[in-house]
């Protein structure tokens, strides 16, 4: 619980202050804050998943207090804690229907389109860069 609760709060400060740079640095016409932790989480979240698959791989092996305790980190502190409190699906729903219901149905569905195909590209690049550099 310490490993989410530490990561957690890490991860939304972390959001917050994207939130407001992207605001600072290229307006709020576009949800930009929303879309940078989303595409940004999905990437940490591929390098995540393969580090990861690659303890559990060695788990099998021989499984000891220190493995348990990376494995700790690397799922209750980061994935769960950090990419949870980071990664703002709900701000994203929220963001899409405040700009539909202002009349902008193309910045709505711009909003849709590049957070889903960013975040999927993002996890991919993450799983290949670990598996390039393994």
């Amino acid at each position: 619980m310490l490993f989410v609760a530490v990561g957690g709060s890490a991860g939304a400060l972390v959001r917050y202050g994207v939130g407001l740079a992207a605001a600072k640095f290229l307006g709020r016409g576009f949800p930009w804050g929303t879309l940078t932790v989303n595409v940004a989480g999905c990437f940490v979240m591929g390098i995540v998943m393969e580090l990861m698959l690659d303890l559990e791989a060695r788990s099998v092996e021989a499984i000891t207090p220190s493995l348990r305790l990376q494995l700790a980190f690397w799922r209750q502190g980061v994935a769960i804690g950090f990419l949870g409190a980071l990664t703002t699906f709900s701000t994203f729903g929220a963001d899409t229907l405040r700009e539909l219901e202002s009349g902008r149905p193309l910045v709505s569905l711009a909003n849709v389109a590049a957070n889903l195909v960013l975040s999927l590209a993002a996890v991919w690049l993450g799983v290949a860069f670990m598996r390039a550099i393994d």
